[in-house]
């Protein structure tokens, strides 16, 4: 005997879209906060600086809540537990993107380069001449000092008590997840 689907109710389809719209407005929103505030002026701990944003943005969100129209206001805990999860999630992916983005890889610096020169492109010794004095290694230790990752001492790269917090939480992943040494 074949099983057949029963046709999802109107009325649910509208729930997950009323539920979506307030995760992803919660979520612009705190784009929108780190938009005008780094306009003003960029912090100096920027990663610090957008968990604190789009954390305040969802917890502002949640308890203005009551105050939202009736038909927008939250029926259930599982409602509040699927935005603040969509919105954990689009926090933690928006703040890796963010860092990739911070500082300019040697790729991204050729993409634009490339893009910015139109049809005319850009010869191979060109690239490698802009290229020849990023060190992204140095890029990425600067960022890592400024963030208090890590503390250069005596030209020693030690790390701090926040930089052992996030080896441990990575290599505790990595040996669940039973991937390889390296980068």
């Amino acid at each position: 005997m074949e099983s057949q689907k029963k046709p999802v109710p109107a009325s649910s389809r509208l729930h997950v879209v009323r539920i979506l719209t307030i995760a992803i407005a919660l979520s612009a929103a705190g784009f929108l906060a780190h938009w005008l505030l780094w306009r003003v002026k960029i912090p100096a701990r920027q990663t610090a600086a957008l968990l604190a944003i789009f954390s305040a943005t969802l917890i502002i969100g949640l308890a203005s809540s009551t105050w939202w129209p009736p038909a927008w206001r939250f029926a259930s805990v599982w409602e509040v537990l699927h935005v603040a999860i969509f919105n954990v999630a689009a926090m933690l992916a928006y703040v890796v993107a963010y860092s990739a983005l911070e500082e300019r890889s040697p790729s991204m610096t050729i993409l634009s380069r490339v893009a910015d020169s139109g049809s005319r492109g850009q010869s191979r010794e060109e690239l490698q001449g802009m290229l020849v004095n990023v060190s992204p290694v140095e890029i990425r230790l600067a960022a890592m000092v400024r963030d208090g990752m890590v503390r250069d001492d005596a030209g020693m790269i030690v790390l701090t008590n926040k930089g052992w917090a996030w080896a441990n939480t990575f290599s505790t992943w990595r040996r669940l997840l039973r991937f390889q040494l390296g980068g």
